[in-house]
């Protein structure tokens, strides 16, 4: 014996333009997770020094030296490039972490080429620095 499908009476389908008591549209709930997830981000953003305080580098935390500014910017004057040295070279030095293709570390910088030149732009590159007989040398370009 077959059954059936119940008939559903009137009262029963939804109606279109009505909502039942406690459900919220879609934009709504979309718009306060977005809130919160803003929240969020932001108080994780505030509170992260006091959460997880950087101390140094990554060099420095691995217990490997690491060149000062002036050292760097030595280095990078005295290595010659295939158009001479980087007399007038200009650097900042970024994070260093200990070298993984090279001795010593690598270091993210800031380097303009020749400062001298009126439309020198900065360039961001890695640069790896190498004690060599007690000086900071680029070990590679």
């Amino acid at each position: 014996m077959e059954k059936k499908p119940r008939r559903l009476s009137s009262s029963e389908f939804a109606v279109p333009g009505k909502k039942e008591a406690g459900e919220m549209k879609g934009s709504a709930i979309g718009i306060i997770a977005a809130g919160c997830l803003a929240v969020g981000f932001g108080t994780g953003f505030v509170l992260r020094p006091v959460i997880a305080p950087v101390s140094a580098s990554p060099a420095v935390a691995a217990g490997v030296a690491q060149p000062s500014e002036d050292e760097a910017t030595a280095a990078v004057r005295r290595h010659r490039l295939f158009t001479g040295p980087l007399t007038n070279a200009t650097l900042k030095l970024g994070d260093c972490s200990p070298g993984g293709v090279s001795p010593g570390v690598t270091c993210m910088t800031q380097i303009v080429m020749d400062s001298t030149k009126a439309n020198a732009t900065p360039q961001n590159r890695p640069i790896g620095f190498a004690r060599v007989n007690g000086q900071w040398e680029v070990a590679v370009w």
